[in-house]
């Protein structure tokens, strides 16, 4: 049997640490906003998106924590054939015990699916996140 040492693994978990969470194939097509859903829409249910940890926060910006965790909301939503998402609720966690651990070190997204018809959903640019 290999023994692997903490030496040789911890690179790839840091890498690992560092990229947002990727959209599956579809998810792009997902719409996320603050706006309740048109009136025609169904709901499909709820989404919850999560990235990042204590332990990985010093090797992932802010930035890929908020988009990880928003592009899991929306493969999440696609995997229930959604195209729209009305975001209720972002959560970020913070170091804040020990001013030299710096900013954001989770991010988690929770939204209501809705099927809004074959066509696309079409809404303010000013309104998308």
């Amino acid at each position: 049997m290999t023994r692997l040492s903490l030496k040789a693994i911890l690179p790839f978990c840091l890498l690992a640490g560092c990229a947002a969470s990727p959209l599956i194939p579809g998810g792009d097509t997902v719409l996320l906003s603050k706006e309740a859903a048109p009136e025609e829409c169904v709901f499909l249910g709820e989404v919850q998106g999560t990235q990042g940890n204590f332990w990985t926060a010093d090797f992932t910006s802010d930035s890929k924590l908020i988009n990880g965790a928003r592009n899991e909301v929306r493969n999440a939503a696609y995997a229930l054939r959604a195209d729209y998402v009305k975001i209720e609720t972002e959560s970020f966690s913070h170091n804040t015990a020990d001013r030299s651990l710096g900013g954001t070190y989770s991010a988690v997204v929770i939204g209501n699916a809705y099927r809004c018809g074959e066509e696309i959903v079409t809404i303010e640019p000013s309104l998308v996140l």
